[in-house]
């Protein structure tokens, strides 16, 4: 089965569920929020999820923490992105189109259902930079040196959620979840390259409520991702590609195409990521209207660039780890639910690259022989976010007044090295900003009017070559200074963005309602010196229904 009829048959299963009973009937007596709709829903769909900490934990077994019986919606977008101000790998001239879908469902007292599906379309024109879908999450990148075969890229990808949580008593429940994408990512211009990726991911979890104050929860983690990429040329022809196979801060070495090395020549060579770990959550309810929500999580990472197999080498193989904490402290009352989240992730990442040499057999056959490796990169990461929430007036899950204020701080530090030299380099940068939503209704329709603004800025050092020893007859390692320059005025510029976004909900046959909404985002930066432009625009159009 293709990709394309799973996404079809997952988006049918997500946006038909079962309706074969009542649910003001099966709903149980502790779920004082759950009501049944009338055709036309003020629901807030983003509402119902922030009002309830475990919807968004790595445990399934919370869905039972459900306060209503079911809310879905499905909507087609489409999203047009223009701007200098980007980072290496990124588009001055994009769009994007797709669909999604998404739906929590409560079957009856003991089981509930939630689904996504996600299609979107990207094309973005005068890409080039990183061959890699995502050059921030893999441990090394394989980029352009020549500006001159920026061209055109594509990107498809498919994202299907399913999860489930069943009540085994009063006190007890599992659940389970699995989330998957698929991904196909192209470049029309030589150097082209071809690009196939798969994430799955799969969680399995335990919810124990200690009568009506605490309730502890435990889940195992499992991810894995292959993203697989392979080189070409059109034609034939007399010119030489080079890429330069950057182990961090654009410091490595360069490789021409052809028939060996890390751009081997129609070799599709995977890049794999393998994540275990566990998460374990505590709720503590104080009063009726007080609720505090931790969850603590460590996953290890393991991974390798090339294929293993006994004739094919493994250019690089990574370890690392990732310990997190978020937390939600909520305060809610009839027409009120106040909102202070945050989390902090801590991730540590060594990359090692492998010493081999190929060996003819006796048999005609060529087999790997490894005799050693070198560390290339230690990567430490930190991630840290608070968030202030104020939901007022709230009618029908539907408040008033969204009132949000935000902190995003992130701290990077990472050194290269080919023996005897090596690189540091040191990223930092601290954004904050704050929103507010006024959602007017008007009989039976909604309309709904956004407005944000942010600013941001950073520091740190670009980068610091040395060598371990004062003599060495070696040549130093190959550097991309452009990319360097670039992807570090792009992180740590100062820079202000504002956003505004209007929404318009109305009644719809067979449906709770149908709606439109359109978004405007600008960035605006001071300051440039290496990036090609101080601004960036991004508008989104979407229609939709919830049902």
């Amino acid at each position: 089965m293709t990709s394309r009829n799973i996404l079809l048959l997952s988006f049918v299963m997500v946006c038909c569920p079962f309706r074969a009973q009542n649910m003001n009937d099966s709903l149980p007596q502790a779920l004082p929020g759950a009501k049944v709709y009338q055709a036309f829903s003020l629901s807030d769909f983003d509402y119902i999820r922030e009002s309830e900490a475990w919807l968004s934990s790595e445990n399934a077994a919370g869905l039972q923490q459900l306060p209503v019986s079911d809310i879905s919606f499905a909507e087609a977008f489409f999203e047009k992105n223009d701007g200098k101000f980007i980072n290496y790998y990124q588009s001055g001239n994009s769009y994007t189109f797709g669909a999604r879908t998404e739906s929590y469902y409560r079957l009856n007292p003991q089981i509930v259902f939630y689904g996504k599906v996600h299609y979107a379309n990207f094309r973005g024109k005068n890409m080039g930079g990183s061959t890699f879908i995502n050059p921030e999450y893999n441990v090394i990148d394989i980029v352009e040196m020549d500006e001159g075969t920026r061209g055109t890229k594509n990107l498809e990808t498919y994202n299907l959620i399913g999860a489930v949580s069943a009540k085994l008593s009063n006190s007890w429940s599992i659940g389970g979840k699995v989330d998957y994408t698929a991904a196909n990512y192209a470049k029309f211009k030589d150097l082209r390259h071809v690009n196939t990726a798969f994430d799955v991911s799969a969680t399995l979890g335990v919810n124990y409520q200690l009568g009506n104050m605490l309730a502890i929860g435990a889940n195992y983690f499992y991810r894995r991702s292959v993203e697989s990429i392979e080189f070409r040329m059109s034609g034939t022809t007399d010119k030489q590609y080079t890429s330069l196979v950057s182990f961090g801060s654009f410091y490595g070495r360069t490789e021409l195409f052809g028939e060996n090395g890390y751009t081997e020549k129609s070799t599709a060579n995977p890049t794999v990521n393998t994540f275990n770990g566990a998460s374990l959550q505590l709720n503590l309810k104080a009063t009726g209207y007080w609720n505090l929500f931790n969850e603590l999580s460590y996953k290890s990472r393991s991974g390798y660039y090339g294929k293993r197999s006994p004739s094919t080498p493994v250019y690089t193989e990574h370890h690392g780890s990732i310990l997190s904490y978020s937390g939600t402290l909520s305060y809610r009352n009839r027409q009120q639910l106040h909102l202070l989240s945050g989390n902090i992730s801590k991730e540590s990442v060594e990359n090692s690259e492998n010493s081999w040499r190929k060996e003819n057999t006796t048999g005609g056959r060529t087999d790997i022989i490894y005799y050693g490796s070198n560390q290339v990169l230690n990567k430490n990461v930190l991630n840290a976010r608070i968030t202030y929430t104020a939901n007022l007036n709230i009618t029908d899950d539907c408040p008033e007044w969204i009132l949000r204020s935000t902190a995003n701080y992130y701290d990077r530090k990472q050194a290269v090295a080919q023996y005897p030299f090596y690189r540091k380099q040191t990223i930092r940068f601290l954004e904050a900003g704050a929103q507010a939503t006024r959602n007017i209704i008007r009989q039976k329709s909604l309309w709904s009017v956004t407005v944000g603004i942010s600013c941001g800025s950073g520091g740190g050092t670009v980068n610091e070559d040395g060598t371990y020893n004062t003599f060495s007859g070696e040549q130093p390692p190959k550097s991309l200074q452009s990319g360097l320059e670039k992807e570090y005025e792009y992180l740590t510029a100062t820079h202000v963005k504002g956003n505004i976004g209007i929404h318009y909900s109305f009644p719809v046959r067979l449906v709770k309602s149908g709606y439109v909404k359109a978004t405007y985002e600008l960035t605006k930066a001071k300051k440039i010196e290496y990036l090609e432009g101080n601004a960036f625009h991004s508008a989104t159009m979407t229609i939709g229904c919830n049902f």
